[in-house]
């Protein structure tokens, strides 16, 4: 594994500022002290105690300097702890780090699998030598990095543990949702034999005690996964992921195409997602849209609140407060295809047209703000008929209720497409949703890449001078990223957009200055970024936007 870049190390300090705690108390108490073991674990330990091999094993992993020998050892505790649970085992990886000390990745990982859950359950490091930990972020971070790409391997799993083991002291971490905590430093060489209880304590935790998400089920190891609302009927997961988190600590939304047998062709969308109290839940707000009759969107078909970050975090005592996120499952059609996947630019633009539609009739008839017009949340109807919309909005975690008045003022949107106004910090409003489609555009005609969602995978297929660089900021730095799509909507400046349109869009230059020019008026020698209030404006704008898309549509 190779030493982790600075630029993914800023946005993980990024994430984790104000949500990092260590020396947690109660850490200890509430995931080993009171762990129940089977009999034949406890049997195994008594023998080794007699034995004096936990002795001799906790000595040895002290001098353990090269990857053979580490994995010599690990097979050694295998032996001895885990005799009652056969599927656990034990696996580790050299790490590339700066330091000439030898380093090591170590995974607890399971084959028995009884929900969908992935191998790894628990993940680890060795570094030798007597380096102490520190509560620098260099210290951590690196490791930390390491870790949440793990749990990126199984993103809907509820936390993940974690340690890390320096010489003779060892921390052990949890990372969520919300950010992570690490408990207080365990001397080891004051107490060797507590970091073989702590990896056998690892080894006998169940699927909930391992952060595992286990409503999503299987029949029986190897089958497919399952989730069940309150109906009781079913809804058969396909193995992959059809949206995943960029990042570990937010929404964490994860969805997967679903249907209502093993064997029928995937028609709905089950999603994962860790909304904050602070923020209305999807279901109700699809709910109102639906009762609304707003036009364009996704239906409702399940939804189930799981558990939340405060639950799992009980009865740990934190020194500071943290965001609790409530953790849901929500299934809906139809399964969509993304936007990124057109067939033809008559398409696009057919589905676009329609879309400002949907935005239209969201704001006026639904009285809501999206408030994330992204990529990853606009999708082609399957199935398009009669005065059915072709082009379909998802994604409700971030919709706004205007009946219930003005939100906490927050930044809420995907890097690359938010509004110049939200990057500034103004209020949401129904044209910041219009700018942000107007995005989508521009980001489809410039890479018209069809596998990718999110800004950041993107851009590292276009060029270095490309001007959405600018557009996205893996720090979170929103005024820097304002300012540059500030400058890129200046009329002489926007020319330069226009001239990095890929082939097939080069004939589109002219409805994008069409658009350009509805969004961002020039008023006083100036680019207009505010709003024109009053649903008269409102409805101009939506109409003219519409009719250019669908102008432009019947010209292909």
């Amino acid at each position: 594994m190779s030493t982790e870049s600075e630029a993914v190390l800023e946005s993980l300090r990024c994430q984790f500022k104000d949500n990092v705690f260590r020396n947690v108390d109660g850490f200890l108490v509430k995931y080993f002290k009171n762990q129940t073991w089977p009999p034949a674990v406890q049997d195994a330990i008594r023998d080794a105690k007699s034995a004096n091999i936990i002795n001799e094993l906790s000595a040895d992993l002290f001098n353990v300097a090269d990857l053979n020998a580490l994995t010599e050892w690990l097979a050694d505790f295998q032996s001895v702890s885990f005799t009652a649970k056969l599927n656990i085992r034990l696996r580790s990886e050299s790490i590339s780090t700066p330091e000439s000390r030898f380093s090591a990745s170590i995974y607890l990982e399971t084959g028995d699998i009884s929900t969908a859950s992935g191998s790894t359950r628990v993940y680890g490091e060795y570094h030798h030598g007597d380096a102490p930990l520190t509560s620098d972020d260099d210290d951590y971070l690196p490791f930390a990095a390491r870790a949440v790409q793990v749990f990126k391997a199984l993103p809907t799993r509820h936390f993940l543990h974690a340690f890390i083991l320096h010489g003779t002291t060892l921390e052990l971490w949890v990372f969520d949702r919300a950010g992570a905590y690490s408990s207080k430093l365990v001397d080891l060489a004051q107490n060797p034999q507590d970091l073989l209880r702590i990896l056998a304590g690892y080894g006998m935790m169940n699927d909930e005690e391992s952060g595992i998400n286990t409503f999503v089920k299987r029949l029986r190891p190897g089958s497919d996964s399952y989730v069940s609302f309150d109906e009781g009927s079913k809804m058969y997961l396909r193995p992959e992921m059809i949206a995943a988190p960029g990042h570990l600590v937010g929404l964490g939304t994860t969805c997967f195409a679903a249907s209502e047998s093993t064997i029928a062709k995937p028609n709905s969308v089950v999603k994962f997602s860790w909304r904050a109290d602070t923020t209305t839940a999807e279901l109700q707000l699809l709910q109102l849209a639906h009762e609304r009759k707003v036009w364009g969107i996704i239906q409702l078909l399940g939804h189930q609140n799981l558990v939340s970050i405060a639950d799992l975090r009980q009865p740990l005592q934190f020194p500071g407060s943290f965001v609790n996120r409530t953790l849901s499952c929500v299934a809906t059609s139809p399964l969509g295809r993304p936007i990124r996947k057109f067939t033809s630019i008559r398409e696009l633009l057919e589905v676009l047209g329609d879309l400002v539609k949907a935005l239209r009739s969201l704001y006026l008839d639904g009285r809501m703000l999206h408030r994330d017009i992204a990529i990853k949340n606009l999708v082609i109807n399957p199935q398009p008929s009669g005065d059915s919309s072709k082009g379909i909005l998802i994604d409700f975690d971030m919709a706004l209720d205007l009946d219930k008045g003005p939100p906490p003022r927050q930044i809420v949107g995907s890097d690359g497409f938010m509004a110049i106004g939200v990057l500034f910090g103004h209020a949401h409003s129904y044209r910041h949703d219009l700018e942000s489609l107007f995005y989508v555009f521009l980001w489809l005609a410039i890479a018209n890449d069809s596998e990718h969602d999110h800004a950041c995978e993107i851009l590292e297929r276009l060029p270095e001078k490309s001007r959405l660089q600018k557009w996205y900021s893996p720090v979170l730095n929103f005024p820097a990223v304002g300012q540059a799509v500030i400058n890129d909507m200046k009329p002489e400046a926007f020319e330069g957009i226009l001239g990095e349109f890929s082939d097939d869009f080069i004939p589109l230059k002219g409805l994008a200055r069409e658009l350009h020019g509805l969004i961002f008026p020039v008023r006083d020698g100036a680019i207009f970024i505010g709003t024109d209030k009053g649903q008269e404006a409102a409805k101009r704008l939506y109409t003219e936007m519409e009719d250019a898309f669908k102008r432009s549509a019947v010209l292909f």
